[in-house]
């Protein structure tokens, strides 16, 4: 069914509440899979498929296990990078501050492509930024890579299939965000490496044109899924009667 973005931003957000999201992280959960649909990833269809883990109403246990300086590695519990992503993407940025460059590596979490939603954020905020994830199986991985560079409106994403010379396994449950105030520490990979063949890339000039589009036309979003986010989100809803509607919104009681 067609909607309009703002309708589908407000119900994302209020479905993501009732699920049990705390403030401040379902804002962010929700301005993750809103951005993916916005630029033509699939937000969407990607949080079809993962309402049902969300719905079980448990938030992942986040941990660091290791810190040196700049660099931190944090393991999650199985969680959707919804529920830890943000954090994430933060803590790598407050890193880059302190020390010049910041390395979060969070195991554990899927997902990953949720990310890209937040990184304009941080970019925004005067940071290059860039995120690596691998997909797909061990051996056979696509690795993922998106930048956005400091005050950029959106980042620059590539796809790339890696050989690894056939031994390496690659590590698909896990991201790698890494910050900086400063350009020439930013890696970036070529599409011209020997051992990489890039498969698809989005420019920022391509994901604004898909964004004016998003908001001029609305989305489409899938009638089984609009039908699970609204009633989703009419769970928190409580119910008017007519004591409810006789008192009307803001009457404090009389006795207080």
């Amino acid at each position: 069914m067609h909607v309009s973005l703002n309708e589908f931003t407000s119900t994302c957000r209020r479905a993501l509440d009732s699920l049990g999201f705390p403030p401040g992280e379902y804002e962010d959960a929700a301005e993750m899979v809103v951005w993916l649909e916005q630029h033509g990833l699939g937000g969407a269809r990607l949080l079809g498929e993962i309402l049902p883990r969300l719905a079980d109403n448990r938030w992942p246990a986040l941990t660091v296990t290791h810190t040196d300086g700049g660099c931190v590695i944090m393991q999650m519990d199985e969680g959707s990078i919804l529920h830890g992503g943000s954090l994430a993407a933060d803590l790598a940025c407050t890193r880059a501050l302190a020390t010049g460059l910041g390395i979060v590596r969070l195991h554990g979490c899927s997902d990953r492509s949720f990310i890209l939603g937040y990184l304009a954020r941080c970019a925004r905020r005067g940071h290059h930024i860039a995120a690596f994830w691998c997909t797909g199986e061990p051996r056979r991985a696509i690795q993922n890579v998106a930048v956005a560079l400091a005050d950029a409106k959106l980042p620059v994403f590539r796809r790339f299939r890696a050989d690894g010379g056939g031994e390496q396994e690659a590590d698909t449950d896990t991201l790698t965000l890494m910050a900086t105030r400063d350009f020439a520490m930013l890696p970036a990979a070529s599409a011209e490496h020997v051992d990489m063949e890039l498969l698809e890339m989005v420019t920022a000039e391509e994901f604004e044109a898909r964004s004016r589009r998003a908001w001029d036309q609305g989305v489409e979003i899938d009638a089984t899924l609009w039908r699970d986010l609204s009633a989703i989100r009419d769970q928190r809803l409580v119910p008017t009667s007519d004591a409810s509607r006789h008192r009307g919104a803001g009457e404090t009681n009389p006795a207080d």
